[in-house]
């Protein structure tokens, strides 16, 4: 944790779990195979954040070290769940994160399908 992440009590600003939960994101797709360039934009389509919630459990703090988890929730025919398990490196549970993951197409920015080939990786990873 950098002192820029937290609070003049050296507690994490409750916003930066969001944050934390998009590198977690990331890392996620990264590690299923999706490439965002490849796999999204160069077909046309995006996703953007259409709910995101955090329920905060235990502090992080200066320096802690820190994991996310991330795992497949709720699919939908346009949308789908991720939930994250912020935890600290000594096993502390520090908080519970979600995000729908709405498609849209990139010209319109209207909610359109998941791709068949992007919804059987997410499937994939659902049933792991």
């Amino acid at each position: 944790m950098r002192f820029g992440e937290t609070d003049l009590q050296g507690v994490v600003y409750y916003a930066n779990y969001l944050l934390f939960a998009e590198v977690g994101r990331i890392a996620f797709l990264r590690q299923l195979g999706v490439v965002y360039e490849r796999d999204l934009l160069a077909h046309g389509v995006d996703f953007t954040i259409g709910e995101a919630r955090v329920r905060y459990q235990a502090p992080l703090r200066f320096d802690d070290e820190y994991d996310v988890k991330v795992r497949v929730g709720e699919m939908r025919h346009s949308s789908w769940t991720l939930e994250y398990a912020i935890d600290r490196a000594d096993g502390m549970h520090c908080a519970d994160v979600s995000t729908i993951q709405v498609m849209i197409d990139r010209k319109s920015s209207r909610a359109r399908r998941i791709p068949a080939e992007l919804r059987q990786i997410l499937e994939r990873a659902k049933g792991a």
